[in-house]
């Protein structure tokens, strides 16, 4: 597998938050450097899972899950085949 070569950023409010695990704090800097090309992350649960050598399920609830406390936004596009988009930030929120 081939891993990008961005540059990851880790924001104070990411890498200080109690509420998030050590992996939440990784795999969101994983997002942000996948998002410098297009602007969003298109990564799989199974890229995440190969690369970090973790499980499908675990990764889909690490991502749920930084999605609930609004440090990503997740759009699933039906009509695409089920294709996922990750943003970074508090998109609906602000």
């Amino acid at each position: 597998m081939e891993t990008p070569n961005f540059y990851a950023i880790i924001p104070a409010d990411i890498r200080y938050s109690k509420e998030l695990s050590m992996f939440q704090k990784l795999l969101y800097a994983e997002i942000t450097a996948l998002t410098q090309k297009d602007w969003y992350c298109w990564a799989s649960n199974s890229y995440f899972a190969e690369l970090y050598d973790m499980w499908e399920t675990y990764i889909s609830k690490q991502i749920s899950d930084l999605a609930k406390k609004w440090f990503l936004e997740v759009f699933i596009d039906k009509k695409a085949g089920n294709k996922r988009s990750i943003y970074v930030g508090e998109i609906r929120k602000a």
